[in-house]
C-alpha cells in the first residue's frame, strides 16, 4: 500500500516539475519579447523614428500665378 502511494507522489512530484519548468520557459520567453519591444522602442526615440504613427504627408500647395511671380522676385531679393 505504502509504495503505491509513493509511486503516486513521485508521479505527482514529476508532473509539477514539469510543470514548473514550463512555465519558466514562457516566463523567459514572454522576458525576452518585452526586452525586444523595449530595445526597439528606445532606438525610435533615440532617432525620432516612429514606424507605427509616421508624420502625415501634407497636401500639396497649390499658388495661383500671382503668388508664383511674388515669390520669384522675393526670392531673387534675398
Amino acid at each position: 500500500m505504502k509504495q503505491q502511494s509513493d509511486g503516486k507522489q513521485n508521479l505527482r512530484q514529476k508532473q509539477n516539475m514539469q510543470f514548473l519548468e514550463d512555465r519558466t520557459d514562457l516566463l523567459d520567453t514572454i522576458r525576452e519579447m518585452i526586452d525586444c519591444e523595449l530595445d526597439r522602442r528606445e532606438q525610435a526615440k533615440k532617432h525620432g523614428i516612429h514606424p507605427e504613427n509616421p508624420p502625415p504627408i501634407p497636401p500639396p500647395r497649390w499658388c495661383s500665378l500671382w503668388q508664383r511671380i511674388m515669390n520669384i522676385f522675393t526670392v531673387c531679393l534675398l
